[in-house]
């Protein structure tokens, strides 16, 4: 089994952000939770604008900004394929200068933006600093980071061309969104879960809920919001309240589906809806009962079986008067895994115009079966995102609920 890179736990601390939408402030936030795993490494964030061809950055103080020796040069690590690029400097150093003591360098490409590339480099003063597990835990960290990067871009972008009321929206937005993701997934008894949650632009559509009922049930809410900026983050925070308030008053699901509907026919507009599943699960029996309301249908994945895609339910909520919903249940074995996600996954497009179906899914779940959770969510994401470029067109949710 592959030993955890130190940079393993980067996403995690991530994922509460800089609290800033200056764009020098999350490049420093990002360094700063570098120089934290590693404070001996210099490190630098730099940006490329394909558009006008400008480059921007920000450095440690212990970087040496030159970056035209060795196998990792700038331009390279801009304009790279590959996930990471891990470069032995010893024989290319310099005699002069602080580049003189850099023996191993990584260089991480990823996509801030349609029109900006980022790149992440580290350096050491140590031969053979970087593992392959390292890239693997830098990419993705790179991959989350490109979110906070992008909001800043979108930012800077207002304050230049002025847009002072857009600016304000969609940062209204972002902070609604934002207060309605749970930091952490609940414990529950013999089962491990894992989450990810990356909004394709400044502001997000997904929802992904946990909800603790009473006598060890656990509900599991993966939502998506029709459109987009202010009236889809409002949409999903009444959807949200409604459904909760609904869930913990009445244990029958298709009812909560059926009641919540009616309620967003009557009080939204013609062209809004929600797509949403939910699953409750009872830790005594193991069953999970579950409702599928048009959302993409998660996939129970059982070595040695034919994977089961869970589509029992009814239309999208919001659309159809008085529509009726169907539930159906399944009981969870040991070594199952359960994979919930949004259509970000399972839509995401190659250049070639080939989607990350659900064969691909199950592939990368299968080959990483043994790992935790969030390892799979990890494992998911990097493979998606190498899949699609780096160029994430729509919101990213993936949730695993692993039965130990």
């Amino acid at each position: 089994m592959k030993k955890d890179s130190r940079w393993s736990g980067l996403r995690g601390e991530l994922r509460a952000g800089s609290g800033s939408l200056d764009l020098v402030r999350v490049l420093q936030h990002l360094l700063s939770l570098l120089q934290k795993v590693a404070p001996d490494h210099a490190a630098g964030i730099f940006l490329l604008d394909e558009q006008t061809r400008t480059i921007q950055g920000q450095v440690t103080d212990l970087f040496d900004q030159d970056l035209s020796a060795g196998e990792g040069a700038l331009q390279a690590a801009l304009h790279a394929t590959s996930s990471f690029m891990i470069s032995n400097l010893s024989g290319n150093r310099r005699k002069t200068g602080a580049t003189k003591n850099v023996r191993s360098q990584m260089a991480v490409p990823f996509r801030a933006s349609p029109h900006v590339r980022g790149a992440l480099v580290l350096r050491s003063s140590q031969a053979g600093a970087y593992s392959e597990q390292d890239g693997e835990a830098l990419t993705a960290f790179a991959i989350q980071a490109s979110g906070l990067i992008e909001s800043a871009l979108i930012h800077q972008r207002m304050l230049r061309e002025g847009d002072g009321e857009m600016e304000r929206d969609l940062v209204m937005a972002k902070e609604i969104m934002a207060r309605l993701m749970p930091r952490t997934p609940p414990q529950i008894p013999c089962f491990d879960l894992g989450s990810i949650t990356i909004p394709a632009k400044m502001v997000g559509g997904d929802l992904l809920d946990f909800i603790v009922l009473p006598d060890d049930h656990y509900g599991f809410l993966v939502a998506d919001a029709s459109g987009n900026g202010i009236p889809s983050a409002l949409l999903m925070t009444g959807f949200r309240a409604l459904f909760r308030g609904l869930i913990q008053n009445d244990f029958n699901i298709r009812s909560v589906f059926r009641k919540a509907n009616q309620q967003l026919v009557e009080s939204t507009a013609a062209h809004q809806f929600v797509a949403a599943f939910y699953a409750a699960l009872d830790c005594s029996t193991r069953r999970l009962i579950y409702v599928n309301g048009g959302n993409v249908a998660p996939i129970l994945y059982r070595s040695g079986e034919e994977p089961r895609r869970l589509e029992t339910g009814g239309p999208v909520l919001g659309v159809l008067p008085k529509a009726s919903y169907h539930e159906d249940s399944i009981v969870l074995r040991p070594q199952d895994i359960l994979v919930f996600f949004s259509d970000g996954l399972s839509e995401a497009e190659n250049q070639a115009g080939d989607s990350f179906d659900a064969e691909k899914i199950l592939g990368v779940v299968e080959k990483n079966s043994e790992k935790s959770a969030a390892a799979i969510c990890r494992a998911l994401q990097e493979e998606v995102a190498a899949f699609s470029g780096y160029n994430f067109h729509d919101d990213l949710t993936i949730c695993i609920l692993k039965h130990l």
